[in-house]
């Protein structure tokens, strides 16, 4: 594979920038999207190697870390907190999304996949929400099949309410899958995308339970993105 050259990575600013201060501020955002780039690019090695099964030990070992070092950095930890600066990248459909997952767990213990899917089912508008609706057994199915398994939740709502491992790492994932698309937004079809590809949340579970799989998922976002864009917006 031929390096990244920094002779390109200079043209690249210098033809995009007229102005000296113009151009450092470019190449200071530029160097921010490589160092996130080669972050999720090691992410999603490491989730191959999890899902056959190497152990933390041998991908430590593989990285020249600990095994609790790398548990640190790629396993996602309860916490209120989202990460930055993804998170300033999710459009305003996206941030709607979030608060409405965050009114949906008011009674749990913790925000889960389940209540960020119910927050982009109750976005219409959005491309994730659309897509449900293409692609779902019948109408309203995914909305019904998430809130069953809403019954046996806990009414003990902590203070501040994390988000739950599952759904963090879902959100994770929805950054990777706009940077894998080439977008510098975070959208709802990212989150959605994101949801499904993190595969073991409750989330994960309804969607596939309701005919709507990742592939058939990425493939009508891309199809619609492909037919409306000529630049990517949000959806």
């Amino acid at each position: 594979m031929a390096p990244v050259q920094l002779t390109d990575l200079i043209v690249t600013v210098a033809t995009a920038h007229a102005g000296a201060l113009d151009r450092l501020a470019a190449a200071v955002s530029l160097s921010d999207q490589l160092d996130e780039l080669g972050d999720h690019l090691i992410g999603h090695f490491v989730d191959e190697a999890r899902r056959t099964g190497a152990s933390w030990t041998d991908i430590g070992e593989s990285i020249g870390v600990s095994k609790q070092a790398a548990q640190k950095r790629f396993v996602p930890k309860e916490s209120p907190e989202l990460s930055k600066p993804s998170f300033d990248r999710f459009t305003q459909r996206s941030h709607r999304v979030i608060n409405l997952a965050r009114h949906h767990a008011r009674f749990s213990q913790r925000i889960g996949s389940e209540h960020l899917l119910l927050g982009l089912l109750d976005e219409t508008g959005g491309l994730a929400a659309k897509t449900i609706t293409k692609l779902e057994a019948s109408d309203g199915t995914t909305r019904i099949a998430t809130l069953t398994r809403l019954v046996d939740e806990s009414h003990r709502k902590p203070d501040p309410q994390p988000f739950s491992t599952h759904c963090k790492k879902a959100l994770e994932l929805a950054v990777r899958e706009a940077l894998r698309m080439g977008h510098t937004f975070i959208g709802t079809e990212h989150i959605l995308l994101g949801l499904l590809a993190e595969e073991e949340g409750t989330a994960a579970q309804v969607l596939r339970s309701t005919g709507v799989s990742y592939e058939l998922a990425e493939k009508h976002i891309r199809d619609v993105i492909g037919a409306v864009l000529p630049t990517p917006r949000e959806g």
